[in-house]
């Protein structure tokens, strides 16, 4: 769970070991989104200043902030104060019956509805696919030979050591917001891997016997994870200064991953995960229209 850093809560999966380096810079720190750009005034006459200062108190919502990477490419974006007055609502326990719905919905209309939220995904997408090419590999050729075309050695080095290396090739270290996220995601979802070598006598051909599944399985968990983490990442400051404590936080946040998931997991039941490689024709647009579907169910509290 991606507890909020306010209260020192777990950023990572317990099941990595701790040498692992997930390489999102400083996730602590706090969020861009909460700070109003600052801009540079330009010289105009002294009609257009006074109207621009007047427009300015009459409408605040229009100096609301969004995540720095997408809005430069997303000229759609709404304002973001209901996503953080809905969420701040939750969090205090004044959202009323509705209050988690409200707050996830409103969280996706800022980014302009699904479809903006979507297409603003580009790490994300571009990992999800990436999943499919190396798992859907494991699954038709073998651990091994997989290993082989992605140059990761494997003479004399621990399962979890590659495995680090695997995550690096997946989601390699970010230099965007966007990116540091979409990592972040791919590593607590790995943990589904993980977890398969507790015991550090096991050998990582044990990956050949995963279920063949296993790259519908992580996208899946992929796409839940990534939704939810960069919801954390943009309004999880909401959460910090508005619950109770840090034991309601970390419920707080328990129930909105908990909320995500199951709508994700259910939007994606029947979709076509398995053919997500690089090789399927419009893949991108495929895995981009995926995250669509699971946005606009969270936007529309189907």
């Amino acid at each position: 769970m991606g507890t909020s850093s306010m209260y020192g809560g777990p950023n990572r999966s317990p099941l990595l070991p701790p040498d692992f380096n997930n390489g999102d810079g400083n996730p602590d720190s706090p969020s861009s989104q909460d700070k109003p750009e600052q801009k540079p005034e330009e010289s105009k006459p002294d009609g257009e200043n006074k109207s621009a200062e007047k427009n300015s108190s009459e409408n605040p919502l229009e100096n609301e902030s969004v995540p720095q990477e997408s809005s430069s490419n997303n000229p759609q974006y709404t304002s973001w104060r209901p996503a953080k007055n809905s969420m701040s609502k939750y969090a205090s326990g004044h959202g009323g019956r509705n209050g988690k719905k409200n707050a996830v919905s409103n969280y996706v209309k800022s980014y302009g509805g699904s479809r903006n939220a979507a297409k603003s995904a580009k790490s994300a997408i571009r990992t999800t696919i990436s999943i499919g090419d190396f798992f859907g590999g494991v699954s038709q050729k073998g651990i091994t030979q997989v290993l082989k075309d992605y140059q990761i050695p494997t003479e004399g080095r621990k399962p979890k050591e590659i495995l680090n290396d695997i995550v690096n090739v997946l989601a390699p270290t970010p230099d965007l917001n966007d990116d540091s996220v979409a990592r972040k995601a791919l590593v607590n979802t790995m943990s589904i891997i993980y977890e398969k070598f507790d015991n550090e006598k096991k050998d990582i051909s044990l990956l050949d016997s995963l279920d063949p599944d296993i790259s519908k399985i992580l996208i899946t968990k992929y796409i839940e994870t990534f939704i939810y983490e960069r919801l954390i990442h943009d309004v999880g400051s909401r959460i910090e200064k508005k619950a109770e404590n840090s034991n309601a936080a970390a419920k707080i946040e328990k129930e909105l991953k908990d909320y995500i998931e199951t709508k994700v997991s259910t939007t994606l039941k029947d979709k076509p995960l398995s053919i997500i490689n690089s090789g399927t024709k419009n893949v991108h647009l495929l895995v981009e229209g995926l995250y669509q579907q699971c946005y606009k169910v969270l936007e529309d509290q189907l």
